[in-house]
Protein backbone atom coordinates (compact mmCIF):
# COMPACT_ATOMS: atom_id res chain seq x y z
CA UNK A 1 0.00 0.00 0.00
CA UNK A 2 2.82 2.43 0.91
CA UNK A 3 4.79 1.41 -2.13
CA UNK A 4 1.84 2.37 -4.43
CA UNK A 5 0.78 5.88 -2.71
CA UNK A 6 4.86 6.49 -3.20
CA UNK A 7 4.88 5.55 -6.79
CA UNK A 8 1.52 7.38 -7.61
CA UNK A 9 3.43 10.56 -5.65
CA UNK A 10 6.29 10.43 -7.66
CA UNK A 11 4.40 10.13 -11.08
CA UNK A 12 1.42 12.65 -10.33
CA UNK A 13 4.48 15.32 -8.58
CA UNK A 14 5.92 16.61 -12.17
CA UNK A 15 1.99 16.92 -13.38
CA UNK A 16 1.56 19.17 -10.26
CA UNK A 17 4.74 21.38 -10.80
CA UNK A 18 3.84 22.12 -13.84
CA UNK A 19 0.33 22.60 -13.40
CA UNK A 20 1.60 25.60 -11.57
CA UNK A 21 2.43 28.66 -13.29
CA UNK A 22 6.00 29.71 -12.69
CA UNK A 23 7.29 32.83 -12.28
CA UNK A 24 4.41 34.79 -10.92
CA UNK A 25 4.69 37.50 -8.18
CA UNK A 26 3.40 35.89 -4.62
CA UNK A 27 3.75 37.17 -0.97
CA UNK A 28 4.17 35.65 2.20
CA UNK A 29 1.01 35.77 4.33
CA UNK A 30 0.63 38.05 6.90
CA UNK A 31 2.21 38.91 10.25
CA UNK A 32 4.58 35.30 10.31
CA UNK A 33 8.12 34.45 10.02
CA UNK A 34 8.22 31.73 7.03
CA UNK A 35 11.03 29.17 7.28
CA UNK A 36 13.02 29.31 4.07
CA UNK A 37 14.27 25.33 3.65
CA UNK A 38 16.61 23.84 0.83
CA UNK A 39 14.74 20.71 0.34
CA UNK A 40 10.73 20.52 0.29
CA UNK A 41 10.55 18.76 4.06
CA UNK A 42 9.97 20.14 6.94
CA UNK A 43 13.15 18.63 8.14
CA UNK A 44 15.56 20.38 6.42
CA UNK A 45 18.08 22.43 6.98
CA UNK A 46 16.66 25.92 6.85
CA UNK A 47 18.70 28.60 4.51
CA UNK A 48 16.88 31.70 5.76
CA UNK A 49 13.71 33.50 7.19
CA UNK A 50 10.72 35.45 5.33
CA UNK A 51 8.80 38.04 7.40
CA UNK A 52 5.04 38.37 6.09
CA UNK A 53 4.63 40.66 3.02
CA UNK A 54 7.90 39.69 1.25
CA UNK A 55 7.83 39.49 -2.51
CA UNK A 56 8.94 36.50 -4.05
CA UNK A 57 9.29 34.93 -7.14
CA UNK A 58 7.63 30.73 -7.84
CA UNK A 59 10.05 28.76 -9.54
CA UNK A 60 8.14 25.49 -8.80
CA UNK A 61 5.26 24.48 -7.01
CA UNK A 62 4.59 20.92 -5.35
CA UNK A 63 0.68 21.71 -4.92
CA UNK A 64 -1.14 24.00 -2.48
CA UNK A 65 -0.98 21.48 0.31
CA UNK A 66 2.82 20.86 -0.20
CA UNK A 67 6.12 23.09 -0.87
CA UNK A 68 6.61 25.53 -3.34
CA UNK A 69 10.28 26.57 -4.49
CA UNK A 70 10.75 30.18 -4.60
CA UNK A 71 13.27 33.04 -5.39
CA UNK A 72 13.60 36.56 -2.94
CA UNK A 73 13.78 39.27 -3.46
CA UNK A 74 18.03 39.24 -3.34
CA UNK A 75 18.00 35.92 -5.03
CA UNK A 76 17.82 33.17 -2.66
CA UNK A 77 16.17 29.93 -3.61
CA UNK A 78 14.88 27.44 -1.39
CA UNK A 79 11.59 25.88 -0.77
CA UNK A 80 8.48 27.53 1.54
CA UNK A 81 5.18 25.63 2.72
CA UNK A 82 2.79 26.74 -0.03
CA UNK A 83 0.33 27.52 2.26
CA UNK A 84 2.26 30.74 3.64
CA UNK A 85 1.56 32.12 0.13
CA UNK A 86 -0.53 34.76 -1.64
CA UNK A 87 -1.41 36.36 -4.71
CA UNK A 88 -1.81 39.95 -3.09
CA UNK A 89 0.69 41.65 -0.57
CA UNK A 90 -0.66 41.38 3.24
CA UNK A 91 -3.63 43.28 5.05
CA UNK A 92 -1.42 45.45 6.55
CA UNK A 93 0.99 46.35 3.45
CA UNK A 94 -2.66 46.83 1.56
CA UNK A 95 -3.80 48.83 4.49
CA UNK A 96 -0.71 51.05 5.03
CA UNK A 97 -0.71 51.87 1.25
CA UNK A 98 -4.65 52.95 1.09
CA UNK A 99 -3.49 55.44 4.39
CA UNK A 100 -0.56 56.55 1.99
CA UNK A 101 -2.96 57.25 -0.41
CA UNK A 102 -5.29 58.73 1.59
CA UNK A 103 -3.04 60.87 3.23
CA UNK A 104 -1.97 62.50 -0.20
CA UNK A 105 -4.92 62.94 -1.24
CA UNK A 106 -6.09 65.04 2.26
CA UNK A 107 -2.82 67.00 1.33
CA UNK A 108 -3.91 67.58 -2.34
CA UNK A 109 -7.07 68.79 -0.94
CA UNK A 110 -5.99 71.06 1.93
CA UNK A 111 -3.85 72.63 -1.11
CA UNK A 112 -6.72 72.70 -3.29
CA UNK A 113 -8.70 74.38 -0.45
CA UNK A 114 -5.63 77.11 0.21
CA UNK A 115 -5.80 77.28 -3.91
CA UNK A 116 -9.48 77.94 -3.92
CA UNK A 117 -9.67 80.77 -0.76
CA UNK A 118 -6.48 82.30 -2.77
CA UNK A 119 -8.13 82.56 -6.00
CA UNK A 120 -11.49 83.62 -4.82
CA UNK A 121 -9.81 86.73 -2.62
CA UNK A 122 -7.48 87.82 -5.62
CA UNK A 123 -9.45 87.29 -8.47
CA UNK A 124 -13.51 87.59 -7.01
CA UNK A 125 -14.38 86.27 -10.50
CA UNK A 126 -16.79 82.60 -10.09
CA UNK A 127 -15.95 80.88 -12.72
CA UNK A 128 -12.08 80.25 -11.69
CA UNK A 129 -13.92 79.99 -8.36
CA UNK A 130 -15.97 77.17 -9.22
CA UNK A 131 -14.11 75.22 -10.90
CA UNK A 132 -11.70 75.07 -8.26
CA UNK A 133 -14.66 74.16 -6.12
CA UNK A 134 -15.85 71.42 -8.14
CA UNK A 135 -12.13 69.86 -8.51
CA UNK A 136 -12.29 69.93 -4.73
CA UNK A 137 -15.60 68.73 -4.10
CA UNK A 138 -14.43 65.16 -6.09
CA UNK A 139 -11.08 65.41 -4.19
CA UNK A 140 -13.31 65.17 -1.22
CA UNK A 141 -15.74 62.37 -2.55
CA UNK A 142 -11.85 60.51 -3.60
CA UNK A 143 -11.13 60.65 -0.08
CA UNK A 144 -14.43 59.35 1.02
CA UNK A 145 -13.79 56.48 -0.99
CA UNK A 146 -10.46 55.91 0.41
CA UNK A 147 -11.35 56.08 3.45
CA UNK A 148 -14.23 53.40 3.49
CA UNK A 149 -11.59 51.22 1.54
CA UNK A 150 -9.45 51.82 4.38
CA UNK A 151 -12.25 50.88 6.79
CA UNK A 152 -12.62 47.46 4.92
CA UNK A 153 -8.74 46.80 4.61
CA UNK A 154 -8.83 47.50 8.33
CA UNK A 155 -11.84 45.10 9.02
CA UNK A 156 -10.28 42.33 7.03
CA UNK A 157 -7.20 42.88 8.69
CA UNK A 158 -8.64 42.62 11.90
CA UNK A 159 -10.18 39.31 11.33
CA UNK A 160 -6.67 37.95 9.85
CA UNK A 161 -5.07 38.80 13.45
CA UNK A 162 -7.75 37.03 15.58
CA UNK A 163 -7.53 34.13 13.58
CA UNK A 164 -3.95 34.24 13.77
CA UNK A 165 -4.36 34.54 17.30
CA UNK A 166 -6.85 31.59 17.53
CA UNK A 167 -4.45 29.36 15.77
CA UNK A 168 -1.58 30.15 17.92
CA UNK A 169 -3.75 29.60 20.88
CA UNK A 170 -4.50 26.34 19.59
CA UNK A 171 -1.03 25.27 18.85
CA UNK A 172 0.82 26.38 22.00
CA UNK A 173 -2.15 23.61 23.96
CA UNK A 174 -1.21 20.88 21.42
CA UNK A 175 2.65 21.39 22.01
CA UNK A 176 1.94 21.75 25.88
CA UNK A 177 -0.17 18.60 26.06
CA UNK A 178 2.57 17.07 24.09
CA UNK A 179 5.29 18.20 26.35
CA UNK A 180 2.90 17.08 29.79
CA UNK A 181 2.70 13.75 27.55
CA UNK A 182 6.24 13.48 27.45
CA UNK A 183 6.92 14.56 30.85
CA UNK A 184 4.64 12.60 32.93
CA UNK A 185 5.80 9.20 32.24
CA UNK A 186 9.23 9.91 33.19
CA UNK A 187 8.25 11.17 36.36
CA UNK A 188 5.87 8.91 36.90
CA UNK A 189 8.49 6.12 35.99
CA UNK A 190 10.90 6.67 39.39
CA UNK A 191 7.91 5.13 41.99
CA UNK A 192 8.12 1.74 42.51
CA UNK A 193 4.79 -0.34 42.23
CA UNK A 194 3.90 -0.93 45.69
CA UNK A 195 3.37 -4.91 45.70
CA UNK A 196 0.23 -6.41 47.31
CA UNK A 197 0.61 -6.44 50.89
CA UNK A 198 3.42 -4.04 51.47
CA UNK A 199 2.74 -1.21 53.89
Amino acid sequence: MTRTLLLVSVLLAPTLAFAQSAGRQQYISDDITVTLREQPRNDAAPAGALKSGAKVSVLESLGPESFTRIRTADGREGWVTSRFLSSQPAAKERYLQAQQSLDEAQKRAANLERELTAAQQQLGLAKPAFELARENEALKASIASLQQDNGAIQQRYDVERAKRRTLIAGASLVGVGVLLGLLLPWIGGGRKKRRYGDF
